[in-house]
């Protein structure tokens, strides 16, 4: 006969337990526990977990967390959910009473869709996600490069990729970061460049990133980023790159990777990334992540010889 579980909200000291549970399944989410004492405001996120009073963990005094989920705002109407079992208490119900609990606090919430996301090799996560009515919208690809035995001419030489005509790379100084300007400029280029790409989560009002936000999410506590190039025409920029350094982890991965569709194809983008790395290498990083599911972007890691780590897959169920 199964035990009884009980089922609550999570108080900070079940943090740790739950951030392991997590990462157990998903190791590539290492950076995101150390965050959860101080999340976002704009997430508002809720967290639950599933116990069984007479296992206990002995450095905690508490009972052991079985099964863990959370509930967070990614924008507007759009929220995410995680749900995820530990593997000895597969098949006991203790997901669908969780996903439960997050569907209703979801629709208490006001949301219009809510986001899932799981490994293309979580067969048992893909049908329980597919009996509750997610479709999959898009995959995004997990990469890691070692510097240390990178191909370092072929990385010089992609810097020196025929850029479009009248187009220009520079690296981003101080100045241009206390310049409100330069990410008015830099919004604009991102926007524009969203034309082609997948959309992870459609559906759902969508509220307007400010160039301040804009700023704040590419350098989060005003930390500069490890490498930083924009590529301008003009008084336009057209393409930029960044790599970012991980505080939790300590890891260098490309925040963001973005080219204007009309000077698409001709090579801007590689030769963006591969100043990034060649920075990076120079400045004593040893291995740089990376995550896309744009396959132009996807092309350029494995000229670069990125090696795949994961496929992480997106599914949306819409609410409303």
């Amino acid at each position: 006969m199964w035990p009884v579980f009980e089922y609550r909200a999570l108080g900070s000291r079940d943090f740790e337990a739950a951030g392991r549970l997590l990462v157990e399944s998903y190791p590539y989410r290492g950076h995101e526990p150390p965050s959860w004492q101080r999340p976002a405001p704009s997430e508002q996120p809720r967290r639950w977990g599933a116990f069984h009073q007479s296992a206990v963990d002995s450095q905690q005094s508490s009972p052991v967390i079985l099964a863990y989920a959370a509930l967070w705002r990614v924008e507007g109407e759009k929220f995410r959910f995680d749900v995820v079992v530990g593997p000895r208490y597969l098949r006991r119900g203790l997901g669908r009473r969780l996903f439960d609990i997050v569907l209703d606090e979801a629709r208490l919430a006001g949301a219009a869709t809510l986001q899932a996301r799981t490994c293309d090799h979580c067969v048992e996560a893909m049908a329980f996600l597919a009996r509750r009515e997610f479709v999959e919208t898009m995959r995004m690809r997990g990469f890691v490069l070692d510097l240390t035995t990178a191909d370092s001419r072929a990385l010089f030489a992609a810097t020196d990729w025929d850029t479009p005509p009248g187009v220009s790379i520079a690296a981003v100084t101080p100045e241009h970061g206390a310049d409100p300007r330069f990410w008015s400029k830099l919004l604009d280029l991102q926007e524009a460049a969203r034309e082609g790409w997948p959309d992870p989560d459609p559906g759902g009002s969508v509220i307007p990133v400010d160039p301040t936000q804009f700023r704040s999410m590419l350098m989060p506590s005003g930390e500069r980023p490890v490498a930083f190039f924009v590529a301008s025409r003009e008084d336009q920029f057209v393409g930029y790159s960044a790599l970012v350094r991980q505080r939790a982890t300590g890891d260098v991965w490309f925040a963001a990777t973005a080219v204007r569709p009309g000077v698409r194809g001709q090579g801007l983008g590689t030769a963006l990334r591969a100043r990034c790395l060649v920075f990076a290498g120079a400045a004593g990083c040893t291995k740089v992540r990376s995550a896309s599911g744009n396959d132009a972007l996807i092309r350029m890691n494995a000229r670069f010889g990125f090696n795949e780590t994961h496929c992480e897959v997106r599914l949306v169920r819409r609410l409303k």
